[in-house]
């Protein structure tokens, strides 16, 4: 048995996520209907409380029933519609910005559907892997017998309940639920068998999911491949191929990019350390060596980087 599961990693990236906002929207839709949502860079979740809907989104349909969760983790332009060949008569439909909002019914006067809307805005380093962790679309069902989401269905209870009731602290509360629901939805997708040669599949290999748990979880250690395949329990020369297979990279190169998404959310999120103690927190002696990774990997340096972030806020 391994000192640390695939599910260990798993917890290490999730440390690295945050929700930073969210809006919420309960929407009623009448038979027949069909709305497009545009590409942005949030999450969206769509929770459907009655009635059923299908959903499209890169060319997939998914039917989507009540009681069911996707999440739409690369914030990916979509369609939502009461049928698969349903025109598209509205745009949007969503949430609104600031807090909590209810939308009223639109569409015709057939079928009801009745769909719980979120638009989260995550940050994080782990959010640059969202991309290669998660598919466009993750469909959960609560409480079903193939794909049991513990805990879930309860979450959902009680983030229905407070943008149902709007009770003082509504919006805090729900923003927190919402948190959770998002994270246990990410959780159970990585936990789902991988396809054979990507990189969810390195997270379940024995030995890579061991180093990548020692990378992930110290970046700031002087590691090498040496090191890292000791990690793993191999030899260098068969790590560093097992490791490019699954992962389409080499060592250096992942822990440099992993390094570098952490070091973004320092100089944004921490104005209290320089650029040289942000450095050190991920593995560069020098501040010049950090500088120049920092410019290659992101294409401006840290300083400016930094600069044009606290322009940018709020």
């Amino acid at each position: 048995m391994r000192e640390s599961s695939p599910f260990d990693l798993v917890g290490t990236l999730l440390r690295h996520v945050r929700v930073d906002a969210s809006t919420f929207g309960r929407v009623e839709l009448g038979a027949p209907w069909g709305a497009r949502v545009a590409a942005r860079d949030t999450v969206s979740l769509h929770h459907v409380l009655d009635g059923e809907l299908w959903l499209e989104v890169g060319g997939r349909q998914v039917h989507v029933r009540a009681g069911d969760l996707v999440v739409l983790p690369h914030g990916a332009p979509h369609a939502l519609r009461h049928r698969p060949d349903a025109p598209v008569t509205a745009h949007d439909p969503g949430p609104a910005s600031g807090g909590l909002s209810v939308r009223r019914r639109f569409g015709g006067d057939g079928a009801r559907t009745v769909v719980l809307c979120a638009e989260l805005t995550v940050s994080g380093a782990a959010k640059a892997l969202f991309p290669r962790a998660l598919p466009p679309v993750v469909h959960l069902r609560p409480g079903s017998s193939g794909d049991p989401v513990p805990g879930l269905g309860r979450l959902l209870d009680g983030l229905r309940e407070e943008v149902r009731d709007d009770r003082s602290g509504a919006s805090l509360v729900a923003a927190r639920l919402v948190e959770l629901v998002l994270l246990q939805g990410i959780r159970a997708e990585l936990e789902r068998p991988a396809e054979a040669g990507s990189w969810r599949a390195a997270l379940a290999d024995d030995r890579i999911g061991r180093a990548l748990d020692a990378l992930y979880g110290a970046p700031g250690h002087l590691w090498s491949v040496a090191a890292l395949a000791r990690a793993a329990g191999m030899s260098r020369a068969a790590f560093a191929t097992r490791f490019r297979e699954l992962l389409g990279e080499t060592p250096i190169a992942h822990l440099t990019r992993w390094r570098m998404d952490l070091a973004r959310t320092a100089l944004r999120e921490r104005p209290d350390l320089s650029v040289g103690q942000v450095a050190t927190s991920v593995g560069y002696r020098s501040e010049y060596a950090f500088n120049a990774a920092f410019r290659r990997v992101v294409g401006t340096p840290p300083g400016r980087y930094r600069a044009a972030g606290a322009v940018l806020a709020p």
